[in-house]
């Protein structure tokens, strides 16, 4: 049994992008323990449906997956080979779309954290450290400010120079990413 959870939020009306996203998770050489999937049918966001979905995971680890992002084969594998010590572990990673994003592709530094969003989104977080810190605010940049919400409290974030996911990054998608998009 693995030690590791996947979440992911999504709404109705992206059937199709959940369904690659889901057979990314299916796909991954070490398999998740499960992949737990809710619809924001209430448009409320995705810091409630996430810690609704993190309220239910009963392993060490959260893997955190938007449902139009997608994971290569070694995700899971690569980030619990780098996760001892670690209570963040985000990897690097390929992005499609309008925009070439690159502050994911860079080793950690609590500097940077503080200034911009450096640490993916598509991360793997000790469970018993999203319980510390109450999950995820339901803001604007919700997943930006819970790194800094764990950085505030002392986590050891662990960046892993391999691309294990691909980031869409579409110019009518709202993504943290892009401040008031």
């Amino acid at each position: 049994m693995s030690a590791v959870t996947v979440i992911t939020a999504t709404m109705a009306e992206r059937g199709a992008l959940l369904a690659e996203a889901s057979a990314s998770v299916a796909a991954q050489t070490v398999p998740p323990s499960e992949h737990l999937i809710a619809v924001d049918y209430m448009r409320r966001g995705g810091a409630r449906v996430y810690n609704l979905l993190a309220a239910g995971v009963n392993t060490p680890w959260t893997a955190i997956l938007p449902d139009d992002d997608v994971l290569y084969p070694n995700h899971i594998e690569t980030l619990s080979a780098a996760s001892e010590g670690a209570d963040v572990v985000y990897s690097y990673c390929d992005v499609t779309g309008d925009d070439p994003w690159e502050a994911y592709n860079q080793p950690f530094s609590a500097e940077r954290l503080r200034q911009t969003s450096c640490v993916a989104h598509v991360a793997m977080v000790r469970t018993d450290l999203i319980v510390a810190l109450e999950g995820w605010d339901e803001v604007h940049g919700y997943d930006y400010h819970f790194w800094l919400k764990a950085l505030d409290a002392g986590a050891r974030f662990v960046s892993v120079p391999v691309r294990t996911w691909r980031y869409r990054l579409e110019t009518d998608w709202r993504h943290e990413s892009r401040g008031g998009v």
